[in-house]
């Protein structure tokens, strides 16, 4: 039975992240003595308790109303005050992009152009919301943003943004930290917001924060694409973009022209945002967290929470010891018991391990089962997401509907004028639908495809069953050269040691780069076929693709392509990611790294 922390309402089961506000953790709110469901409880930091945050917390509760319970700000908001102020809100599998942008740095995973944009584009959606009800954010930051495992973002503080930032005089520990933030115009609520919303933007391109009372202009002109691995200076489109956001130069006037821009960059370049391909970055970046995460939760729906119930009182143990953070007393621990559960625990890893030593290790590669287990559950979400673009398209359908009628029924010119703008603005979003809707469907294809050739390759695994165990074994490659040969002998001969020395320089150096396996060919685009454009001669498209451990393509990026409209470098990238490839080793393991890959395009006749 797990350990959990009374809360108010709450059982607080686990914290998922600390920032300067405080800490989010995943809770439980039981029926009786058993689960009901989880959330999400934000609690706060001792520095924002001195500042009066359990005084000031309920003027968060006028705010919830107007966000209207959108998905955005957290759906089923709760406020709860007392001595332990805090919020809740419905759970979401997911980190802070704070979170993101810390385990991306440190692994060296590429986090792109496209990747940017999508997380800007629903922080965005979640500005200009609150700014349409009259309400100012102050504190935006990628603390205040929570990326789900499926690829959406929120922003989890929102309805209480604007009672922090009123104590961010009396918590200086917190202002500091969130200091490259705040640097907006203190006289303009919208300008804060969109300096904010620059910051992170800049923060997610080229994982530096942007530096405090620095020369912004100069930041902006040396920065590069490091996020992307890469020295390139920034697309000149987003460096524009950023300028108008930051520099206090061309400042957007209103929302509506600020979306309008933002719908410019995201949809007129050559980036495809989606919220597929970050749930696909997500579920690699914090694939053990998510297990994890997926474990313990089954866990904590199985418990049997009596002892946390009012009859329970006089139950409780040190089996399950229960903390009030109310002010109310612990309970006294049973050492005996306690004693008991920790030898219990002790055998049953001893009897675990024997159980796997004697019964042997699993026939399927474990990674190619976490694979499939994957897989699947993109499936799922990429079917959800699908069901929601086809809902949008509908609602859209609608509206379009509706304003030609009234633009059918209307005298007036400026009316008519008013309404035709509102029609074309209502077409092109239903084409921008539509084109999601055509990318998602070309993605769940392509997922079928990668989930078949998974399925291929565990029954091929399964076939053979090789009795050395899977991991060191993998590179096969590696197998016929002479090194892993001499290193072979080494526990059953000390003797000629000193022979091995000689050669062992050469071993450590000798790294395998990561290599295409089967390069699938690129359809050629139909977008060229019926521009006409150049079809009698060869085309070129050059990719660097990142390959990860199991060989699969993370991220591909175009490092010669052709411009213009004309697809070959979209169907070059969807016969990257539908080849297969053998990843780097070094020292005998797999190790992430890049490999170039050409696509030629043949003559059309």
């Amino acid at each position: 039975m797990g350990t959990y922390t009374r809360l108010g309402s709450y059982l607080l089961a686990s914290e998922l992240s600390g920032d300067p506000l405080g800490s989010i953790h995943r809770g439980v709110v039981i029926a009786g003595s058993t689960f009901d469901r989880h959330v999400l409880v934000r609690t706060f930091s001792e520095e924002l308790f001195q500042a009066g945050m359990n005084t000031r917390l309920p003027e968060a509760g006028r705010v919830v109303p107007l966000l209207g319970g959108a998905r955005i700000f957290g759906m089923g908001y709760r406020l709860e005050g007392g001595k332990s102020p805090h919020v809740a809100w419905d759970y979401v599998p997911g980190r802070t992009l704070a979170q993101l942008i810390e385990k991306a740095k440190v692994e060296q995973i590429p986090f792109g152009v496209d990747h940017a944009l999508t997380v800007i584009q629903g922080v965005a959606q979640g500005i200009v919301q609150m700014q349409a009800k009259g309400v100012n954010h102050g504190i935006l930051s990628p603390h205040s943003v929570w990326v789900s495992f499926e690829g959406a973002t929120q922003i989890v503080d929102a309805p209480f943004a604007a009672v922090a930032k009123s104590m961010l005089a009396k918590a200086p520990m917190a202002k500091q930290k969130l200091a490259a933030y705040l640097q907006g115009p203190e006289s303009d609520p919208l300008q804060q917001d969109l300096f904010a919303l620059g910051a992170l933007l800049y923060e997610l391109l080229t994982f530096e924060r942007i530096p405090v009372g620095g020369d912004l202009q100069g930041t902006l002109d040396r920065a590069t694409l490091k996020a992307a691995q890469e020295e390139a200076p920034l697309p000149a489109e987003i460096r524009a973009f950023l300028g108008r956001l930051m520099l206090g130069r061309q400042p957007f006037p209103t929302v509506d022209a600020f979306s309008a821009e933002l719908e410019r960059v995201l949809y007129d370049g050559e980036y495809s945002p989606t919220t597929f391909n970050m749930a696909f970055f997500m579920h690699t970046l914090f694939r053990e967290e998510n297990d994890r995460d997926a474990s313990a939760m089954k866990a904590e729906q199985g418990d049997n929470y009596l002892a946390y119930t009012a009859a329970g009182e006089s139950l409780r143990s040190g089996a399950t010891r229960v903390e009030h953070i109310d002010g109310h007393a612990e309970e006294q621990e049973n050492k005996k018991n306690k004693t008991v559960l920790i030898l219990g625990g002790i055998a049953a890893v001893v009897v675990l391990g024997l159980g796997y030593i004697l019964f042997g290790r699993p026939k399927v590669d474990p990674a190619l089962q976490k694979q499939m287990a994957d897989l699947q559950l993109l499936k799922v979400q990429l079917e959800q997401q699908q069901a929601d673009l086809n809902a949008k398209a509908q609602a859209e359908a609608q509206k379009t509907a509706d304003i030609q009628k009234q633009l059918s029924e209307t005298k007036s010119a400026e009316e008519k004028a008013k309404l035709q703008k509102q029609l074309e603005e209502a077409q092109q979003r239903k084409a921008d639908l539509d084109r999601q809707r055509q990318q998602a469907d070309e993605q769940q294809r392509q997922l079928a495809e990668q989930k078949k050739a998974a399925e291929a390759r565990a029954a091929a695994v399964a076939q053979a069953a090789p009795p050395p165990p899977p991991p060191p074994a993998a590179p096969v490659p590696e197998i016929p050269k002479a090194v892993p040969m001499q290193e072979a002998p080494k526990p059953a001969a000390p003797g000629p040691m000193p022979a091995a020395p000689q050669a062992a320089p050469s071993a450590p150096v000798v790294e395998q780069p990561a290599r295409v396996v089967n390069q699938v060919a690129p359809l050629f685009p139909l977008r060229a076929k019926q521009m006409r454009w150049e079809a009698n001669q060869e085309h070129d498209v050059h990719l660097r693709v990142f390959v990860g451990e199991q060989g699969q393509p993370l991220k591909v990026m175009v490092k010669q392509g052709i411009p213009g409209p004309y697809g070959f470098d979209d169907a070059a990238i969807e016969a990257a990611n539908k080849s297969t490839f053998a990843p780097a080793t070094r020292d005998g393991k797999p190790v992430r790294a890049w490999v170039e890959i050409l696509y030629r395009f043949p003559r059309q006749r």
